[in-house]
């Protein structure tokens, strides 16, 4: 996967992260937006219901405590206006009523009363059957009544001695007080509440504030709604406390899309354009795409620049390569020079020289002179071939060790008439690599030069192949001369060279030779591939 690849899906994965982090922050904040409000709700609700009943207390003590009075039987009697001025009249301030009417039984009008200098509002319907029927079952009934003044709340109460306490006696006539649901009354509510109460109809939201409504139906005397009463209240708390949540989202809104952009814009800058820059240098294999990199300090300028100086390095590698190329191509045409020209020049002479010993048998000093000539040439013959052995290539990279084996086999054929057998595994050569390769032909060039030299050998073989112990071993044989092996001395650098050619490869070297019985000489050592 490409590194451009994965810091996409980086970015992808940052993402998703952020706006799950953001989803689950708004949803908190909307759950905790829903808690405060629903028991704010809880809270005003209850709060309404205990206004309702505190501002109420007063009409329904006034029922309730005159209705309870030994004057007030009195008066179902003789109706006394004087009295009713003095005690009724004067008490519906008192009470913050607006009306009150006192009836006989049958529900006929004794009296009615309303604020001062204003007409009493008209008398609830007490003459109504079924009024009477359910006042006289429930005695205290609260209700509600349009009347042209307005809405009013009623209640009623039995009149009763005060001695009556339980209201256990039968009534002797009936108390009903009013109290009128006007701006004055609906403003105190409003303000007790802190909130906008109407009657019917629902007022107006504020822009973008949290609101609480609150419904409480104001029935008849039947249970039936005369008026609903509205309660608005608006939190601007809340309010507040949802804008700062509001205004939080928006800074994490902005701080994780500013945040994403400069990962995007670092990552491109810092890290997808080297890249790319890198890329396409080692793709074209020149370093001008990485020219701005190098003088960076960081990883990818370091990198810039050990790319550039494996360019170089590079460049001097393959000048060094054409440079041996060219040297080789000298060594090789002067080893074909000298075999092609000198050698052969040697080699007519000592013909020649060899010519005229057999015509020249009967003067025994000048056959000597021609001998040493002639043992002269040979020698020069040898060391010019040693010479243009040293030139030519170990071996070429088109051959394989076999090939190369076997041209060197035939190679120190071409220079002695003893002939050179060589039997080379190809399947086993195939598993040697070129360290071993080299030393493996320079110590088979070393044993068959031996063998051709100093043996006297008939025949030498050439062998390369494969133990059975997964070794494998290089052997060169002969049927000359041999010779103890536990008494070679002396200056001579040949076998303990050998010795330490098998040891670079890992290998041991092993001499088997008896004076008069011939010798093979194996080099034993584990294949690198």
């Amino acid at each position: 996967m490409k590194i451009r690849t994965r810091l996409v899906l980086l970015l992808a994965c940052l993402l998703t992260a952020f706006g799950l982090s953001a989803a689950f922050l708004q949803r908190t904040h909307r759950l905790e937006a829903e808690s405060i409000l629903a028991s704010l709700q809880d809270e005003r609700s209850d709060l309404l219901d205990r206004l309702l009943t505190l501002t109420g207390q007063s009409l329904r003590s006034f029922a309730n405590d005159y209705s309870l009075w030994d004057e007030m039987v009195e008066f179902t009697q003789n109706a006394d206006p004087a009295w009713a001025a003095i005690n009724i009249d004067a008490s519906l301030a008192n009470f913050n009523a607006q009306g009150a009417w006192v009836t006989r039984i049958d529900g006929r009008q004794l009296y009615a009363t309303g604020p001062a200098g204003e007409k009493a509002p008209p008398l609830p319907p007490p003459d109504d059957p079924a009024f009477l029927e359910r006042l006289r079952r429930e005695k205290f009934l609260h209700f509600f009544q349009d009347s042209p003044a307005g809405l009013l709340e009623i209640r009623t109460a039995p009149i009763l001695p005060s001695d009556d306490l339980k209201r256990e006696q039968a009534p002797r006539g009936w108390l009903i007080v009013a109290r009128l649901w006007n701006e004055a009354h609906l403003h105190t509510l409003a303000h007790a509440l802190q909130s906008r109460v109407t009657l019917d109809t629902a007022s107006a939201p504020a822009d973008n504030v949290p609101r609480i409504t609150l419904t409480r139906p104001l029935p008849d005397w039947q249970g039936r709604p005369v008026r609903v009463l509205h309660v608005a209240y608006e939190s601007r708390p809340l309010a507040r406390l949802l804008e700062g949540n509001r205004e939080e989202s928006y800074l994490l809104y902005l701080f994780g899309f500013l945040a994403i952009a400069a990962i995007v814009l670092s990552a491109s800058r810092w890290v997808i354009q080297p890249l790319h820059q890198l890329g396409q240098s080692l793709e074209s294999g020149r370093s001008d795409a990485i020219n701005a990199l190098q003088g960076s300090s960081d990883e990818f300028g370091h990198l810039a620049r050990q790319i550039t100086q494996s360019f170089v390095q590079r460049d001097a590698l393959r000048d060094s390569e054409e440079r041996l190329r060219h040297s080789l191509d000298l060594r090789s045409r002067l080893a074909r020079d000298l075999h092609d020209g000198i050698i052969q020049s040697i080699y007519a002479a000592g013909l020649g020289l060899e010519s005229v010993r057999k015509q020249s048998t009967t003067d025994p000093v000048a056959d000597q002179r021609l001998a040493a000539c002639q043992q002269m040439l040979n020698d020069t013959l040898w060391q010019v071939r040693r010479f243009i052995d040293s030139l030519e290539p170990e071996t070429s990279p088109s051959q394989s060790p076999a090939q190369s084996l076997a041209a060197l086999a035939a190679s120190m054929q071409s220079l002695q008439s003893i002939p050179i057998t060589a039997a080379l595994d190809p399947a086993l050569t195939g598993r040697i690599g070129p360290h071993q390769e080299l030393h493996l032909l320079q110590m088979a060039r070393e044993l068959l030069s031996n063998a051709l030299r100093h043996s006297g050998a008939r025949q030498v073989r050439l062998t390369l192949r494969a133990l059975p112990d997964g070794l494998a071993q290089l052997e060169v044989a002969d049927d000359g001369n041999g010779f103890d092996p536990t008494e070679q001395s002396g200056a001579g650098r040949g076998l303990p060279n050998l010795a330490a050619r098998a040891r670079e490869i890992n290998g041991h070297l092993a001499i088997h030779s008896t004076p008069g019985k011939g010798a093979r000489i194996t080099v034993r050592f584990s294949p690198f591939l």
